[in-house]
């Protein structure tokens, strides 16, 4: 399958939110991708079939993580997921970082510790517990405790 992964711009917003209906959100990032704060990676076949997404955050301790990776069901299998994660390392390394962090839940995502696992990242946690706001898919917010593992990678 042939599709490319570059910054997401303004104007995704409306495919974006075929793939997750929250505009706040991708207006939050977006907002933070100018002030470079974030950056919103896209893979897309074309203009109007965005196939997934993945955020790379940017802290002021001069460190960079991965965030909110996303691949719709009927794409998944193809290597998108792991070519976004790729992008946002490289990406991560040309601004001058020398490693990459990710925080997963182990227990509601098993499958991201696999591919993360696979592609070099090492665990540097044991689980602990988190609370956070989670978006609905009609827009709407709700608060949720969940376990996290964090892992590493270096860049080098």
């Amino acid at each position: 399958m042939e599709y490319s992964i570059r910054l997401a711009e303004k104007k995704d917003i409306r495919v974006l939110l075929d793939i997750r209906n929250n505009k706040d959100l991708f207006t939050t990032y977006l907002n933070q991708q100018e002030k470079k704060e974030v950056y919103l990676l896209v893979a897309e076949l074309d203009r109007s079939t965005i196939l997934g997404f993945g955020l790379l955050k940017l802290n002021s301790n001069l460190s960079s993580k991965l965030s909110d990776l996303y691949v719709n069901e009927n794409y998944r299998g193809n290597g998108i997921g792991s070519s976004l994660i790729r992008h946002r390392e490289k990406l991560a390394r040309k601004l001058g970082y020398s490693e990459i962090f990710v925080s997963v839940d182990p227990i509601g995502n098993p499958k991201m510790i696999k591919l993360i696992t696979k592609l070099g990242y090492k665990r540097i946690t044991e689980p602990y517990s988190r609370t956070a706001l989670f978006h609905n898919e009609d827009g709407t917010t709700y608060e949720k405790t969940y376990t996290r593992v964090d892992l590493k990678r270096s860049l080098n």
